[in-house]
Formats: structure tokens, C-alpha cells, sequence
């Protein structure tokens, strides 16, 4: 029997991470599977033989990723070449949605199996785009109850898993290692800012998370920030945005669990950072800024109250969230002060996402996913 080879393709940091956790997993049930396709670092470790590097190149929105689609273009090109000449018994399409369907297209034109893993919020979209996508996918994994019920109703073959970083959202040490490695103190308040894995999120969330920690700074006498790097990429030019400000923060690399683990308070760019917080019952805020037709086209196209995470599977808000125009430094300002003169208020938030981290499934989401991965490329 052929050996059997698996295209699988990441776009961005949290993708890169799934994919790989999702291909250590298929290889402990089939270790002769050969991974080849787009993705990063993570991927790499893994085993997957990486044809093009794209971590770098992670979007949302329509004017944010414009800079990135002639390069977009050619790895498709690429990628399309690939599918052509070497017909894997398989596709794997991981997060990054409008990059993906092209391929999900390219591989149904020639009749190889696709799996969507970290599958595009079909919950928040119109019931067109939610028929479209379960035409051009043959099967789905789920990480959300509520998201695989979305898939079913729009007549797509889906598998719910549950939430994949279950297993892997913990600090790398105690509470009392993180406060000495990092040099801060319990007795002091500290406030983490995440600013996102995503270039574009860097340079418009970052500047203005530092103009709200300034305020605070000067609100609570030996307030303490932790700035925590989602990925080493962009390292320089957040090394460089942050000495603007005076500011006595410390930038911590590869430790943002524990950043987040030992915080009283996060200000996080929406997305996967909003559920490992909840996963360690951080309290947070919820930030994000797009230009305005990708605010225009969210509104015609969304149809969700919310936009960060925790809120969606509460379905009340639970954690402030302040999205485009929504998001300026006084309103910032603002919620942090309250939540940060309020330990009460910290407290209820804290209880609420427990509850939330209760509904994200039990752990071994990925090895459940690479089970249906190792099943489809056996043809069963």
C-alpha cells in the first residue's frame, strides 16, 4: 500500500500551533503519513515539510491584508501546482478562512478530500455563505458545541471535538516563579497587555494600549505591565513602539500564560488570546481596530451581538469588549479604571468565565480531531 500524504495549510500564528498539535496527534495513530503543505516554525517541529512560510502574513479585514496578496497569490499558485501534480489523499485547512476556501476550491475541482479544522465562524454569517462553504468542504471539525450545530443545520458533515488548547493553556510555572522571574510583586497591581500575533494588530492596538497604561501609571502609585510577545517575529519593532513611552513595562517572550496567569487584568486584541485567558479565569478587555470598510462590511455581513469569545459562548457579556470606533483611549481608559478600582467587579468576571471554561469540552480535542484525519486519509 502507498504511503499516504496529507496537504495541510496555516496562515497565521494560532493556526500554526493547531496544525502541528493536530499532526503530532495523527502521527502517534499513523506514523507513515507524510505531511507537506504551508504553515510555520510550529508545523515545522512537527514534521510537516513546509513549502512556504505564511505566520507572518495573518489578517482580518479587506484593506488590512492587501499588502499581503500578491504574496498570497503566488503560494497559491504554488499550492495549486502542488494539488495538480501530486494529488494528496487529503487536504487540511487550518483557520485562515479566505485564503483556505480558494484552495478548498481548487481541491473539490479535482476531486481531493478536504477537512476544515479551526473551521470559519459559520455562526455569525448569512445563511448564503453558510450553504456555500458546506458545498466546497466535505467534512468539518468543530471546536465549539454551538458552532457544530450551526454547521449541521447548514447541512454540512461536521465532528465536534471540543477546544484543542484545553490541553495545552497552562503556565510553564507557579504564580510565585512567574512574579520572580519577571521581577514584580503580588502586593502591586499588574496588568498584562497582549497586543496580538498580527503585525497590522501591533502597530494600531499597541500605541494605544501604552497611551491608557501611562494614565494608569500615573492612577495607581506602583502599578506594574507586562507586555507579553505572541510571536519573537515582530519583535523589534515592539521593542521600539513601547521605549516611546517611558513607561517601566517589561516585554516578556514566550511566556504569555504566565503573563496572563499572574495578571489581575489583560488588555487583549480580540481572538484566541480572549479564550486562553478564560481558560486561566483572567480577567480581560477585549480590544480591536480595522479600518472602516472592514467595520462596514462586519456589520452587513456578522450577524453576532459580540465579537470576543467568551462573550459568544456566554452569550452575555461578560468581558468589556470595545471593537473600531468603539476603541479609543479614553473609553480604554475608562473600563480599565473601573474594573481596576473594583475587586469585586474582577471577582464576578473571574466566576463568570469559569463557567465559560466549563463549556469548552474536556481535554484530547486533538487527538479526537487527528482520529477523523487518520480515518478520512484511510478512506473509512
Amino acid at each position: 500500500m502507498s504511503q499516504k500524504r496529507i496537504m495541510i495549510c496555516a496562515g497565521e500564528v494560532s493556526g500554526d500551533l493547531h496544525a502541528a498539535n493536530l499532526v503530532q496527534a495523527a502521527k502517534k495513530l499513523a506514523p507513515d503519513i507524510e505531511f507537506f503543505g504551508i504553515g510555520g516554525e510550529k508545523m515545522k517541529e512537527a514534521g510537516v515539510k513546509i513549502r512556504d512560510r505564511t505566520v507572518h502574513m495573518g489578517t482580518v479585514g479587506v484593506i488590512e491584508g492587501v499588502k499581503y496578496y500578491p504574496s498570497f497569490w503566488k503560494i497559491k499558485t504554488r499550492l495549486s501546482k502542488a494539488l495538480e501534480e501530486e494529488h494528496p489523499d487529503l487536504v487540511i485547512l487550518v483557520d485562515s478562512r479566505d485564503f483556505n476556501l480558494r484552495i478548498a476550491k481548487i481541491a473539490k475541482k479535482l476531486g481531493i478530500l478536504t477537512l476544515y479544522y479551526i473551521a470559519p465562524p459559520i455562526w455569525a454569517w448569512n445563511d448564503w455563505q453558510r450553504r456555500r462553504i458546506s458545498r466546497d468542504i466535505d467534512r468539518f471539525i468543530a471546536i465549539f458545541p454551538f458552532e457544530a450545530e450551526a454547521y449541521k443545520k447548514a447541512g454540512a458533515k461536521v465532528d465536534f471535538v471540543g477546544y484543542p488548547l484545553v490541553d495545552l493553556v497552562k503556565p510553564s510555572m507557579s504564580e510565585e516563579e512567574a512574579l520572580q522571574r519577571f521581577n514584580i510583586t503580588s502586593e502591586r497591581l499588574i496588568v498584562g497587555l497582549l497586543p496580538g500575533s498580527r503585525r497590522h494588530e501591533i502597530l494600531k492596538l499597541l500605541p494605544l494600549m501604552l497611551k491608557v497604561a501611562v494614565i494608569l501609571d500615573k492612577e495607581f502609585k506602583g502599578i506594574q505591565f507586562l507586555l507579553a510577545e505572541a510571536s519573537p517575529l515582530f519583535h523589534k519593532e515592539i521593542a521600539r513602539i513601547a521605549s516611546r513611552t517611558g513607561l517601566s513595562l517589561k516585554i516578556i517572550s514566550n511566556n504569555t500564560y504566565d503573563v496572563m496567569n499572574v495578571s489581575d487584568l489583560i488588555i487583549t486584541a480580540s481572538g484566541t488570546a480572549t479564550l486562553e485567558a478564560t481558560l486561566l479565569n483572567t480577567p480581560m478587555i477585549a480590544v480591536y481596530k480595522t479600518s472602516f470598510s472592514t467595520w462596514l462590511i462586519g456589520k452587513i455581513l456578522i450577524k453576532l451581538p459580540y465579537i470576543a469569545l467568551p462573550n459568544i459562548i456566554a452569550r452575555e457579556e461578560i468581558v468589556p469588549e470595545l471593537i473600531g470606533f468603539q476603541l479609543t483611549v479614553k473609553r480604554l481608559t475608562g473600563v480599565a479604571l473601573e474594573l481596576l478600582h473594583s475587586k469585586e467587579g474582577l471577582e464576578k468576571m473571574r466566576v463568570k468565565l469559569k463557567k465559560v471554561n466549563d463549556r469548552l469540552g474536556r481535554p484530547g480535542a486533538a487527538a479526537r480531531a487527528a482520529k477523523i484525519v487518520v480515518e478520512m486519509v484511510n478512506g473509512s
